[in-house]
């Protein structure tokens, strides 16, 4: 299946591709996630052990390394080196669900516990969700004051053809609060247009990098924790610090192991959600990233000695820059200083109840 050919049918296929309803569009839209992950897989296969791959790896150990060090000196936590001595490693609980089952400890080198594998980098395409919101600020920090267990993120963008980094990607980031609420909508439960935590725009860097800090998400009815992202290539940056135009390449969502869900639900505000709780194994839309080439679980370290001591999660996503998804956005508001706009339908507060939401959760 040649790359055309993968494009064309998402062109041809946009309904079901954005939400699929009936039985014969949910299985056309597996299908198409397959042809994209087997095309991913093959592209990406001729380059990962290319010089400039490799150098790129090495950077990203170093990168997440460093950060985690300094995130543990900021928050008065020992610091990776303090921990281990000279000669091992120091203590690392759980690091993420497929590197604990291999049996990863404290001889585990920092190359290991920091890399991405080559064959866990492709991410198939996904919903967008109801709840995107576009003309959100460039920042690093969307955590706007929402308590929660303070999570720190390293999205690493390489492009599956040739496996360098992709640089000048403006990538969205979107997420619930701690109890399942969204920031910036009007949907019935959700924050409204007055807020926007959870959400902001970075651009990659030369080794195709964002960063951000927020904290863990929540869950919601029907949903397990998740991020979402969004990657656009060939924008405009505005005088304001918000993006307009270029092309959506990636749309996805990454995921938690259940055994970090529960740590970080045992905490306070998480404990206090009345939404009825969503494993991944009931998620709706868990299996779009899933596939046996791709693993959609973000890697992770604990900062200290617990989950609510705060975290470092990492994934590097693989994108074809030859795609187009700007067909799949739909976007439910746009945010502005004082209140966003909205572009979903519903009415702003005061006026008549709108409609509940599709069952297309976000």
């Amino acid at each position: 299946m040649i790359l055309s050919t993968i494009t064309a049918a998402l062109a041809l296929s946009v309904a079901v591709f954005g939400h699929p309803e009936t039985a014969e569009e949910q299985r056309a839209q597996i299908a198409t996630l397959r042809r994209i992950a087997a095309h991913s897989k093959r592209s990406l296969a001729k380059c990962a052990d290319s010089p400039d791959a490799i150098k790129l790896r090495e950077r990203a150990v170093a990168r997440r390394a460093a950060w985690a060090d300094k995130l543990r000196r900021q928050s008065g936590l020992k610091s990776h080196n303090e921990r281990r001595g000279n000669q091992e490693l120091g203590k690392y609980l759980k690091v993420s669900h497929d590197q604990t089952a291999k049996g990863y400890n404290l001889d585990t080198p920092l190359d290991v516990l920091f890399a991405s594998n080559a064959s866990c980098i492709l991410v198939p395409e996904t919903i967008i969700g109801p709840y995107y919101v576009s003309g959100e600020f460039l920042r690093k920090d969307i955590t706007d004051g929402e308590p929660g267990v303070a999570s720190h993120l390293d999205f690493q963008f390489i492009d599956i053809n040739t496996c360098k980094a992709v640089p000048n990607l403006v990538i969205d980031v979107w997420h619930a609060n701690a109890t399942g609420v969204y920031s910036g909508v009007t949907a019935p439960g959700q924050g409204g247009l007055k807020t926007n935590f959870g959400r902001g725009i970075q651009v990659t860097d030369k080794d195709g990098v964002v960063q951000y800090s927020t904290i863990f998400p929540g869950h919601y009815v029907g949903r397990t924790n998740h991020f979402h992202v969004m990657s656009t290539d060939n924008a405009t940056i505005l005088p304001n610090g918000t993006f307009e135009g270029g092309t959506v390449s990636h749309i996805g969502q990454t995921y938690f192991d259940q055994s970090l869900v529960k740590a970080v639900e045992e905490n306070a505000p998480y404990n206090l959600n009345k939404q009825p709780f969503t494993e991944n194994t009931q998620d709706d839309y868990i299996g779009d990233e899933a596939s046996k080439d791709y693993d959609p679980f973000m890697k992770y370290v604990h900062l200290g000695d617990k989950a609510k001591d705060g975290l470092l999660l990492w994934i590097t996503v693989g994108i074809d820059t030859t795609t187009n998804y700007n067909d799949h956005v739909s976007v439910a508001s746009h945010w502005h200083p004082g209140g966003g706009t909205d572009e979903s339908g519903n009415h702003p507060p005061g006026e008549p109840k709108p409609e509940k939401p599709d069952s297309c959760h976000a």
